[in-house]
C-alpha cells in the first residue's frame, strides 16, 4: 500500500517540522526503502539541525539510488556543516556530475573553491553553468564577485550588468556596479546605476545604503545622510548604515545625530577590541574620542577583513626578494593621491632630492591622474613614474616586486580611497606605513612606521605593531619650494579690517561640539574678534545656531570662500591672527600652509598620534610655548593672545625665523636615506624590524 506523505509534506512545509518528523518515522517503518520517504525524512531531520541522523537517511537513499542527485547535494552540505569538507565535496561533486544544470551544487562548490583560495577554479564552475544555460541570473552574479576578487574589474562589470538584465530585482548587482565605479573615480555613473535600482525598489535599505556611501566619499554629506536614514529606517539594527550616518553626521558638525548613534559605534570598537570584525573604520576611529590601544584594535579588523578578501588573489603569488648588498637601494612611494592633494603637497619636493648615486627612486600611483602642477613635479623629480591604476591588487603587487623595489613606502593606510590588498600581499621585503595614515596598521605587512619623538611619546608605545623609524625633528616632510604669494586685504576675505581673527579652517570631522563651545567662550571673552571658518550651507546653518545659542552674534563668524588654487589659499592664511588646532584628529597640511606663511598655531595635543601634528611642526620651530596640556590652558591662551598684539607679533617672529628648521626638504631626505640604509642592513643580516632613530 502506498504511503500517504500529504499530512507529514504539509507541516513540514509549514515548518513545523518535530510534528512532521514523527509522521515521517511512522511512514519510514511502513516503507523503509521508499525513497521519498527516506529523502523527505532525511531532509527534515538536516533542516532540525539533526546532521548525523540526517546524513544517515540520505547514506540509505543513496546506497538505492545512487544517481540521486539531490540526497548527494544533501548529504554533501550535511557533511560540510559536520566539519567533514572532503567527503562532504565529493559528494557535492557526484550531485553536479548527475545533474550539472544544479545552481544549488554549482554555488556550493565554488563558494568551496574560494575559501581554498582557487578563485580561478570557482570562476570555471560558474563559466561552465552559464555555458549550460545563459539565463541564469545568480551565476551571472556569483561570477561578477568572483572576477572581482580576481581583480578582473571590466569582466565583473559585464557579468553585474548581464545578472541586471536577467533578473531587475538582484540589488546585489546594482551595489556591486556602483562600487566598482567609485573604485575609478566615476561617481556620477555609479549613482546613476543605483538610482536606476531605486526607482524599481525604493524602499530597498540596500541600494539606500550603497547611494549613501557614493555621496558620502563624493562630498556630498548632506544628501548622504538623507539616504542613510532611509536605509537605516528600512531595516532594524542595519549598523553599516547606522555607522556611515555618523561619519556623515561628524562631517555635518551634526552632533546631536552623531551622539545618539555613539552606542552603537562604541559596540562596534568593543567588538575589534575583543577580536570579532568591526565596522568602524580605522580612519573614523582616529577622529573619535578613542584610545590608542582601540585604534590599534580597529585597525587590526581591518587588516583581517582585508587580508581575507586579497586571499583568493594571492594563490600562487610566491614573491622573491633581493638578498645582497646593493649599489643603489630601490625605493618606491605608494600612493593614490599623488594629485592635487594634500598628500602631494606635502611630498612632491621629495623626489628630487634623492641621491641617485645611492637610490633609485620610482613613484607608484593607484590615483587619478588630475594633471596638477603637484602630479607634474612628482613625475619630473622621480627616476621612474609608474601608473598602477588600471591593475588588480595581485597584478599591481607583481609589478612592485618585479620593479625590483626594496623599501616600499604606503602613503595611503587606510584612508577612504586606499587599496590595502596591495601591500598586504607584500611586494617588497620591507615595507613601511608614510605619512598619510595617521595611526598603526596593525599588521605585520607593514614592517615600519615612519614617526617622531613628539608623534609617538614614549608612553604610547604599545599602541604601534610596526617598528618606528624616529627621525630627530619632525617626521613629515616639507616643500620648501612652494609658492609664498602676496595675501589679499581683509576685505576681500570678507575680515574685519581691526579685528582679532581667530582662524579654524577645519574640515567638519573635526570639529567637536565641546571645541566649539571652546571657541565661542574665546570670543565672549574678546569682543572685538571673530572666528575664521570653512563650510558649506549645511555646516554654516548649524555653526550660526551654535553660535546664537551661545550668545554670540552669528556676523562674529565669517566663512571662507572657496579659492581655486592652493597658493592662494595658503597667502590668505596670513592675514589671520592665530590659529585654533582641534583635539582629536589636529591639523596636519594645514597647520603646514600656516607655519609657511607665519601664522601662529594654538594647539592643546592628546596622546594620539592624530592629534599631535601641530605639536611636532611647533617644536620643530622652537614655538612651544603655543603647545598647551589643557583645555583651560587653551582657551585661557587663546583669550590672552587674543587681547595682546605685541605677544602675537612676537610669536609670528618666531614662526618666521624658524622656518628654516622645519622646511629643509633636503635635510629630511638625507635623514630618510639614512633610515632606508639602516632598515636594510638589517634586513641583510637577518634581523627583524626594529626601533631606530636618525
Amino acid at each position: 500500500m502506498a504511503v500517504d506523505l500529504s499530512k507529514p509534506m504539509s507541516l513540514h512545509q509549514q515548518g513545523r517540522f518535530a510534528e512532521a518528523i514523527a509522521l515521517y518515522d511512522t511512514a519510514l517503518k511502513q516503507d523503509p526503502k521508499n525513497p521519498d520517504v527516506l529523502y523527505l525524512t532525511g531532509l527534515c531531520r538536516l533542516q532540525m539541525g539533526d546532521m548525523e541522523r540526517g546524513a544517515q537517511h540520505m547514506r540509505a537513499l543513496i546506497k538505492l539510488q545512487p544517481r540521486h542527485a539531490a540526497a548527494q547535494h544533501a548529504l554533501g552540505k550535511a557533511l560540510l556543516e559536520i566539519g567533514k569538507t572532503t567527503i562532504g565535496q565529493r559528494h557535492l561533486e557526484q550531485a553536479l556530475a548527475i545533474n550539472p544544470a544544479s545552481q544549488d551544487s554549482r554555488i556550493e562548490l565554488a563558494e568551496l573553491a574560494l575559501a581554498a583560495g582557487d578563485a580561478e577554479q570557482a570562476k570555471k564552475l560558474y563559466r561552465d553553468g552559464l555555458a549550460l544555460d545563459p539565463s541564469q541570473a545568480p551565476l551571472w552574479n556569483n561570477l561578477g564577485t568572483v572576477c572581482r576578487l580576481l581583480g578582473q574589474l571590466e569582466e565583473a562589470e559585464q557579468a553585474w550588468v548581464k545578472t541586471i538584465s536577467l533578473a531587475p530585482g538582484i540589488v546585489e548587482a546594482y551595489c556591486n556596479i556602483a562600487t566598482l565605479k567609485v573604485r575609478v573615480g566615476r561617481f556620477s555613473d555609479g549613482v546613476s546605476y543605483l538610482q536606476t535600482g531605486l526607482d524599481k525598489m525604493p524602499d530597498d535599505p540596500d541600494l539606500n545604503f550603497y547611494l549613501g556611501e557614493l555621496l558620502f566619499f563624493a562630498g556630498k554629506f548632506d544628501a548622504s545622510a538623507e539616504a542613510l536614514k532611509k536605509a537605516a529606517s528600512f531595516r532594524k539594527d542595519f549598523h553599516n548604515a547606522e555607522i556611515r550616518l555618523a561619519q556623515a553626521s561628524q562631517y555635518l558638525c551634526d552632533w546631536d545625530s552623531l551622539e545618539a548613534l555613539m552606542p552603537t559605534i562604541r559596540g562596534e570598537i568593543d567588538n575589534a577590541v575583543a577580536g570579532r570584525p568591526c565596522l568602524v573604520s580605522p580612519f573614523f576611529a582616529l577622529t573619535l574620542p578613542t584610545t590608542g590601544a582601540e585604534q590599534k584594535a580597529v585597525a587590526h579588523a581591518e587588516a583581517i577583513k582585508h587580508t581575507a578578501i586579497i586571499a583568493p588573489q594571492r594563490q600562487g603569488l610566491n614573491f622573491s626578494y633581493s638578498q645582497i648588498d646593493k649599489e643603489r637601494l630601490h625605493i618606491g612611494y605608494l600612493s593614490a593621491d599623488w594629485r592635487d592633494h594634500p598628500m602631494a603637497h606635502q611630498t612632491c619636493c621629495l623626489f628630487e632630492h634623492h641621491d641617485r648615486s645611492r637610490f633609485e627612486v620610482t613613484a607608484l600611483s593607484y590615483g587619478l591622474d588630475d594633471d596638477s602642477e603637484y602630479l607634474h613635479r612628482i613625475r619630473d623629480g622621480a627616476e621612474h613614474f609608474v601608473d598602477l591604476q588600471a591593475l588588480d591588487d595581485r597584478s599591481a603587487a607583481h609589478k612592485i616586486n618585479e620593479l625590483g623595489v626594496d623599501i616600499l613606502l604606503d602613503g595611503q593606510g587606510f584612508m577612504g580611497n586606499s587599496r590595502p590588498g596591495i601591500v598586504l600581499m607584500q611586494p617588497a621585503p620591507i615595507q613601511v606605513s608614510f605619512l598619510n595614515y595617521l595611526g598603526s596598521m596593525a599588521t605585520p605587512a607593514l614592517d615600519y612606521m615612519l614617526v617622531d619623538s613628539v608623534m609617538v611619546p614614549p608612553e604610547c608605545r604599545s599602541d604601534y605593531t610596526e617598528a618606528l623609524i624616529n627621525v630627530s625633528y619632525c617626521y613629515q616632510v616639507n616643500d620648501d619650494k612652494a609658492p609664498r604669494r602676496d595675501p589679499p586685504t581683509r576685505a576681500e576675505e570678507g575680515l574685519p579690517a581691526d579685528a582679532m581673527v581667530y582662524c579654524a579652517l577645519h574640515g567638519g570631522q573635526k570639529i567637536t561640539r565641546d571645541i566649539f563651545a571652546a571657541w565661542m567662550r574665546v570670543l565672549k571673552q574678546v569682543p572685538e574678534s571673530v572666528l575664521w571658518l570653512a563650510g558649506g550651507a549645511p555646516l554654516q546653518a548649524r555653526f550660526r545656531a551654535a553660535a546664537q545659542s551661545a550668545g554670540i552674534d552669528e556676523t562674529r563668524l565669517v566663512f571662507a570662500r572657496r579659492v581655486p588654487e592652493k597658493a592662494d589659499h595658503v597667502a590668505r592664511l596670513a592675514l589671520a591672527d592665530l590659529y585654533l588646532d582641534t583635539p582629536l584628529y589636529g591639523a596636519c597640511s594645514s597647520a603646514v600652509d600656516c607655519l609657511w606663511v607665519g601664522l601662529p598655531i594654538l594647539t592643546n595635543p592628546g596622546k594620539m598620534f592624530s592629534a599631535r601634528g601641530s605639536a611636532t611642526l611647533l617644536s620643530t620651530l622652537g614655538v612651544t610655548e603655543l603647545i598647551v596640556d589643557s583645555d583651560d590652558a587653551y582657551e585661557q591662551t587663546a583669550i590672552a593672545l587674543g587681547h595682546d598684539p605685541a605677544a602675537r607679533q612676537k610669536l609670528r617672529d618666531k614662526v618666521v625665523d624658524g622656518r628654516s628648521k622645519l622646511f629643509n626638504t633636503a635635510r629630511w631626505v638625507r635623514d630618510m636615506e639614512r633610515a632606508y640604509e639602516m632598515i636594510w642592513a638589517r634586513h641583510l643580516n637577518g634581523q627583524p624590524p626594529a626601533d631606530i632613530s636618525v
